[in-house]
């Protein structure tokens, strides 16, 4: 039987949800290689995310990959959608849990069939942000997107073989480029294939 529960839990900071409806644009923002902004927006989440507790959303599912299936459930909490300057910090934080599994064991993002890449949509201005990086562009040849990839402002940075212990809670960020609309909106999708988290506003950095 299928699991899946969503809790909100700062109402004031949710808008009313948007139905995406499969509309985005092409030109979304990019990452100029060695871009100083995005260098220095990756030095203020390091920090924040070892402490953070907010919460803005919660969801949980079951914890699946086509017909892999890891057991157990996945909860991912949305903690904070964050601009500061010409960055927007995303933070959230993913909780595996299996009563069937050791205390001690763990899955891997490439169990899940997933990786550390989370996407922003804004529907309304049809407009798509994905992590800043140091190099490459997410709009360039196959070499530039994998490079982009492999230098993107993500923690954990090992978007494929980081290991979920069961029953822990997992911390993480991403560095994206401020929004180009004042009214956006934000569908925010943590992970391929998991339920995204939607009518979400940016708010500006203490």
């Amino acid at each position: 039987m299928s699991h899946r529960t969503t809790r909100l839990l700062a109402p004031a900071a949710l808008v009313a949800l948007l139905a995406l409806s499969g509309c985005t644009s092409s030109d979304e923002p990019d990452a100029p290689a060695g871009n100083p902004s995005a260098t220095a927006a990756a030095e203020q989440p390091a920090a924040a995310a070892a402490t953070t507790s907010a919460s803005l959303a919660e969801q949980t599912f079951d914890a699946t990959a086509g017909d892999d299936v890891s057991g157990g459930t996945i909860t991912t909490t949305l903690r904070a959608l964050e601009v500061s300057g010409e960055a927007m910090t995303l933070r959230w934080a993913v909780r595996w849990d299996n009563d069937d599994a050791p205390d001690d064991a763990t899955t891997h993002m490439f169990d899940l069939g997933i990786e550390n890449m989370p996407t922003l949509t804004d529907p309304v201005n049809l407009k798509q942000y994905r992590p800043l990086c140091a190099e490459g562009s997410w709009q360039g040849e196959l070499a530039d997107l994998l490079a982009c990839q492999n230098s993107a402002l993500v923690s954990p940075s090992e978007t494929v073989f980081f290991k979920f212990p069961n029953h822990a809670t997992v911390e993480a960020w991403a560095v994206f480029p401020a929004p180009q609309d004042d009214d956006a909106v934000f569908e925010v999708l943590i992970a391929e294939g998991w339920p995204a988290f939607s009518g979400v506003r940016a708010t500006t950095a203490p």
